[in-house]
């Protein structure tokens, strides 16, 4: 019988995180960050208390690196797909449509974010905590947008801040109301699709406004 590997003290204290982050994911998936406790992930996770706050300040740090694995693994499904898809700025909206309303089927995630919106709104220090994380999410916005930014325009400046801000907003409102059962996942594709065309056609606009000011 072959021997079991000796973890180095690294590898060990990578795999307590990972072994949290999983009982995480999988508790507040099931029921929300708020009703579960500290004790039940230590718990679930076949580690302590202190292994936990080892890793991560509180409960909402980790729910948020929970937010921010989950989201990252979505986000690696749409990136080759969109590699692949042909150059037309219709397919390639196809695609992030497609993308978008099998994920806005992920009902458990889209929940467990607004559950984390919401409590970070009331209290300004778990404000300050996700600000780095909120800006890596704009950042990721802005790259799926300067896909369908025509080269003629400047890929920066305020008007492209201020359309990727806007569709992030937009996005992030369509997947509270997908998760609430407000709209569908197919219409929260197409309401998503027809806001990036509308703020593609006003960065065109932008650029040449006499071609379309003239009578």
């Amino acid at each position: 019988m072959a021997s079991r590997k000796v973890l180095t003290r690294a590898e060990s204290q990578a795999q307590t995180r990972e072994d949290l982050l999983d009982a995480a994911e999988r508790l507040f998936f099931a029921q929300g960050c708020h009703a579960t406790s500290i004790t039940t992930i230590a718990t679930e996770a076949g580690r302590t208390i202190g292994a936990l706050y080892s890793n991560f300040d509180n409960k909402e740090a980790l729910c948020l690196e929970v937010i921010q694995r989950a989201l990252s693994r979505e986000l690696g499904k749409l990136t080759p797909a969109l590699m692949a898809a042909p150059e037309g700025d219709q397919e390639r909206l196809a695609v992030l449509a497609n993308w978008w309303a099998r994920s806005s089927t992920n009902t458990e995630l889209l929940t467990l974010g607004a559950e984390y919106l919401t409590t970070i709104f009331r209290h300004g220090e778990q404000r300050e905590t996700a600000a780095p994380t909120l800006e890596r999410v704009i950042a990721s916005g802005r790259v799926l947008l300067e896909e369908f930014i025509p080269a003629d325009i400047p890929q920066s400046g305020a008007r492209v801040d201020g359309a990727v801000r806007a569709i992030a907003a937009t996005g992030a409102g369509l997947s509270i109301g997908s998760a609430s059962g407000i709209i569908t996942a197919e219409e929260s594709a197409q309401l998503l699709s027809d806001t990036i065309t509308l703020w593609i056609q006003r960065l065109r606009d932008s650029v040449a406004p006499s071609e379309h000011s003239a009578p």
